[in-house]
């Protein structure tokens, strides 16, 4: 539906925004800390099967533990360093897990490494599922969902739409309006390679009214040769949520129960989709 001019859902509420103080901050890196834990669960899916022990020496990008059947994702190091001890540390639901200790060297570089090559031109949609799994790719959204299941479906079911979610509708936050102004060439190549992986025809960005400035970037960056649309859509909370917003976007309807397949669409994150 539309409201204003504007595409929206029915209901909602209009919290205070709250982004002013970071929406105009561009992305920075933090410097590596003496010592890194990383939890080897990294998702809601299956945790990867360990592939280094104490006192190795890794390099950035390095895979650390490798996906452990299709509801897995491989974890690879975030700096070159030496793994200084495999233990149990705190996850994000305050349950012990299992981590490493990985102490960086100090020269470590934070330059993004050069993953294997997955050519769009040759590849398959399931070399493509295959390679975001072995990427270790999952939701940034908040639900951290393995990326590559959602891409398999299941024998019968298609899409024909792909919603890239730039709504980004909570107070504060502010991540995904950045990835979209500074990092727009790699949310438009992940938007290829999820043409490729699901077969849709089209896809949609869809963002909120109050990041004008993403619009006009997207909008004017957008290649020509690329199917997709960006969509401006009326401020609301909670429109980012994914019915609310396939319903504001293609005014389908997901059943209750049922997941955005069901109405032949998948959604995924901005971020999730620039990784």
């Amino acid at each position: 539906m539309r409201l204003l001019g504007l595409k929206t859902f029915r209901h909602g509420i209009h919290p205070p925004e709250s982004k002013d103080e970071t929406s105009g901050l561009a992305i920075r890196q933090f410097p590596f800390s003496p010592l890194l834990i990383i939890p080897v669960a990294q998702s809601m899916g299956k945790p990867p099967i360990l592939e280094v022990e104490e006192g190795h020496e890794v390099v950035r990008g390095q895979r650390l533990a490798r996906a452990d059947g299709f509801m897995s994702v491989s974890l690879h190091a975030p700096a070159s360093g030496i793994v200084r001890k495999i233990g149990l540390t705190p996850g994000i639901s305050g349950r012990m897990v299992t981590g490493i200790f990985l102490e960086p060297y100090p020269g470590s570089t934070q330059e993004v490494p050069p993953g294997k090559a997955c050519d769009l031109e040759t590849a398959t949609p399931d070399e493509v599922i295959a390679a975001i799994q072995e990427a270790g790719v999952v939701g940034l959204g908040g639900a951290s969902f393995p990326t590559h299941v959602k891409l398999k479906f299941p024998e019968g079911k298609f899409i024909d739409t792909l919603i890239i979610n730039g709504v980004e509708c909570e107070p504060y936050l502010t991540t995904d309006h950045r990835v979209m102004l500074e990092q727009s060439d790699d949310l438009f190549n992940g938007v290829r390679y999820l043409l490729k992986a699901t077969g849709a025809k089209r896809a949609i960005i869809g963002v909120e009214a109050n990041k004008p400035d993403a619009v006009e970037h997207l909008q004017a960056h957008l290649p020509s040769d690329l199917p997709a649309t960006v969509d401006m859509l009326n401020v609301k909370y909670p429109q980012g949520a994914e019915k609310m917003l396939i319903t504001a976007l293609l005014d389908r309807e997901v059943p209750s129960g049922g997941l955005p397949l069901d109405v032949h669409v998948l959604c995924t994150n901005v971020a999730t989709t620039a990784e």
